[in-house]
């Protein structure tokens, strides 16, 4: 604790003495004291005042009460202020990052941050794992800003995150039972982009003959990649759909694949959040067939659609990628579906066709409340099959 420290006048210097003589040897006296420049003792001086001109040590004490000030502790210096994570506004990704780091450190038994690999720029690509590390476990897959402009997924991301952690002892088991693979920010470099530079940058911040063109990610999937031409995606470096020079020509596209086919526990559910359309979509992306199980993933759609209408009023169309918006080639859903086998792979649009990307930061603990409720009834629904297996072997 500081203390103030003020530099205090012991005597007055309208102290009343019994001569004018004496009056002004006093106030030199009193000069010399005030200065506070001496750094040793001066050498004492024989007194020439007479006995008459001392001053009393009564009048010296009045003095000494009415002039000399209280040294008292002055109030507790202000704490540093620091940035901690909350979902009243967008945040940079160091904070994201410290977060994730927080939640590892204060749920050690159930949390784990790992470096699932390296971007272009050379940033970590981070995921938290939350398990309860039982070995009958399926696997959740959560991302978000695969596309950096698109801000409120990380916040959801993140929000679904801090609410599985903090509730984990309480929460239906159709969340504990799964493991939870959670990457916030899947593209680092155009997510810190978007904070400094350009709000609207939506790829990576890949260099194309020394310029910065970037990928977009969620085009360089190997499957379908490049399929119908220029339609679904692009081979034009400068063009907002390039899907890259080869399928997993990115590093941030290559973590996924690599961290989903290594993952020991197999995966149920794949979730990719994107904005603005609102809307639940899943495979196809490349073509407009419809995939083999269309109608349960229909299905798991409508119950998400239902419990976000239900808590906000919000209506989610749900359908088939190319069905409700257009071609879109190597998706990572697309992928997900087919490749790595995950039978409930989709795509979710978040908010908001009114405000585009730039939602209002008001409007961000809303998006995150119904898509909590949607993602609770989507793993009770993904369990059903499971739970009337069980009944069966059982009777």
């Amino acid at each position: 604790m500081s203390y103030s420290q003020k530099s205090v006048s012991v005597f007055s210097k309208n102290v009343i003495t019994s001569s004018d003589s004496s009056s002004e040897q006093s106030e030199k006296i009193m000069k010399k004291t005030d200065s506070c420049t001496q750094t040793r003792p001066a050498r004492r001086r024989k007194s020439t005042l007479t006995q008459k001109q001392y001053i009393s040590s009564g009048t010296i004490q009045r003095c000494i009460s009415k002039n000399i000030k209280r040294i008292t502790p002055s109030e507790r210096p202000k704490r540093r202020k620091i940035l901690l994570m909350d979902w009243k506004r967008f945040h940079k990704l160091d904070v994201i990052y410290s977060f994730m780091n927080e939640l590892e450190k204060d749920f050690p038994a159930i949390c784990t941050v790992y470096v699932i690999g390296k971007s272009v720029e050379g940033r970590d690509i981070k995921m938290l794992k939350i398990s309860n590390s039982n070995a009958s476990n399926d696997a959740v897959w959560l991302d978000g800003s695969i596309h950096s402009r698109e801000w409120i997924t990380t916040a959801v991301v993140t929000y679904l995150a801090d609410f599985i952690v903090r509730n984990f002892q309480k929460i239906s088991t159709s969340i504990t039972n799964k493991d939870w693979y959670i990457v916030p920010v899947l593209n680092p470099d155009g997510y810190v982009y978007t904070h400094t530079r350009d709000r609207m940058w939506r790829k990576n911040r890949r260099r194309h003959d020394d310029e910065f063109v970037g990928v977009d990610l969620n085009r360089n999937f190997s499957f379908g990649w490049g399929i119908n031409g220029e339609e679904g995606s692009s081979e034009i470096p400068n063009n907002v759909f390039y899907r890259g020079p080869a399928p997993f020509s990115e590093p941030e596209s290559t973590a996924v694949r690599d961290t989903v086919l290594s993952a020991p526990t197999p995966f149920k559910v794949f979730l990719s959040f994107h904005s603005y359309y609102e809307l639940i979509i899943f495979p196809w992306g490349y073509k407009t067939d419809p995939c083999p199980d269309y109608l349960r993933l229909l299905e798991g759609g409508a119950i998400m659609a239902r419990a976000i209408f239900e808590n906000s009023g919000i209506i989610y169309k749900v359908g088939s990628t190319k069905d409700l918006t257009y071609y879109a080639c190597g998706t990572s859903t697309d992928w997900s579906y087919a490749i790595a086998k995950i039978p409930y792979s989709y795509m979710i649009e978040l908010r908001s066709k009114k405000y585009k990307f730039k939602l209002p930061k008001e409007q961000i603990i809303e998006t995150c409340y119904e898509i909590k409720e949607a993602v609770q009834a989507l793993m009770k629904f993904v369990d059903q099959p499971t739970q009337i297996s069980k009944n069966l072997s059982n009777s």
